[in-house]
């Protein structure tokens, strides 16, 4: 089944991002198996379209805003030229997949929906997709709780909404072997829902407690509105000289395998594929218990668990991580081994393939 397909992934950027980081590594792993597939860029690229191993079937709408009829008919010719199987869309690409569908019903459309919110999803949130849901042939989701809003909002079947894990595809994978450090990095966009203030509230009691660290926060800073709101917190708990401000890092794998500890400290989350990256690094990882974390984690058994917006349990948990070493590579080299098992990319496409064969 696999030879006879021609998948179109639709993605708005190639920008620093979960959902954008999953579009290049499908796209890259149905490369790798041979498997005919093509990236639909709507808006524009970015650093991670340095990690597209073939750039032939990538193609760029330059869609200037949602109206944009010159993109859109771009998109309607590429469709009609290749004729795919079908159209993988993530998240807010959808809208304009939707309209394709209204002129082209036989095109079987399947969403990836990567809601980073899903934690503080409600029923009534996202009337446009809910109302337009009919169209959809099928749903991948990213974490449990979103699969189950999907079924119980969508006009999609249930058989046809799935939930399969995120993965991560590093391109050069080092071994961190400066276990006595205490870097950490928080691989995260600089935006309300990563919550950056309750990991810098944390590194105050940390300094306070004369924990040595140096904090890298790694992600992009597009949100000025909350960079401006990072860097004055930054300043005001005193912390210049133990956090730095990267910005979007086009080789990640480079700072995590400097790293000594990854952290996230989210109000929200789906499958954070930072996370995966941490583990598949063998970095010991601190979390808050968001989206699909806890899974990943093992309950905790593979890293540290905390409850959100909570600062102090977030200190007491990376100070742990930080001073007890072998505690900390105990639980990192449980988490590689369960990521190695059940987030790989054979996990991926064996899940990802099988569900395609139900619209074949």
């Amino acid at each position: 089944m696999s030879n006879d397909l021609k998948i179109f992934q639709v993605i708005d950027s190639l920008s620093v991002g979960g959902s954008e980081r999953m579009s290049i590594n499908i796209y890259n792993t149905l490369h790798a198996n041979n498997i005919n597939n093509h990236l639909i860029v709507t808006r524009k690229t970015g650093p991670l379209y340095n990690f597209i191993e073939d750039t032939k079937n990538v193609h760029f709408l330059d869609k200037k805003n949602a109206v944009d009829f010159i993109a859109f008919i771009k998109l309607l010719k590429l469709i009609l030229k290749h004729k795919p199987s079908l159209i993988h869309v993530h998240q807010t690409s959808i809208y304009w997949v939707l309209i394709i569908k209204i002129f082209l019903p036989k095109t079987t459309v399947v969403w990836h929906d990567h809601w980073g919110f899903s934690d503080l999803l409600k029923d009534s949130d996202r009337k446009l997709i809910r109302r337009f849901s009919f169209l959809i042939n099928g749903v991948i989701c990213v974490n449990e709780k979103i699969r189950k809003w999907n079924v119980k909002n969508l006009k999609v079947k249930e058989e046809y909404i799935v939930f399969i894990r995120n993965y991560p595809l590093l391109k050069r994978i080092k071994t961190n072997n400066n276990n006595n450090g205490s870097i950490i990095v928080c691989v995260a966009n600089i935006r309300d829902q990563k919550d950056h203030p309750n990991l810098l509230k944390a590194c105050a009691i940390l300094k306070e407690d004369k924990v040595d660290f140096k904090l890298l926060l790694v992600g992009s800073l597009e949100d000025i509105v909350w960079v401006d709101k990072v860097e004055k917190m930054i300043q005001d708990l005193r912390l210049d000289n133990e956090v730095k401000l990267l910005g979007a890092v086009t080789e990640i794998s480079e700072i995590l395998s400097e790293a000594n500890l990854g952290v996230l400290s989210s109000i929200s989350e789906g499958l954070p594929v930072s996370l995966l990256e941490y583990g598949l690094m063998g970095l010991p990882v601190v979390c808050t218990d968001v989206g699909q974390c806890k899974e990943v984690l093992g309950n905790g058994e593979y890293g540290w668990l905390v409850p959100a917006k909570s600062p102090k349990k977030l200190a007491i948990a990376i100070k742990e991580a930080l001073l007890d070493k072998e505690l900390a590579i105990n639980k990192s080299i449980k988490l590689k081994n369960n990521i190695d098992k059940n987030y790989g990319a054979k996990c991926f496409i064996d899940s990802y393939l099988g569900f395609l064969k139900e619209f074949n």
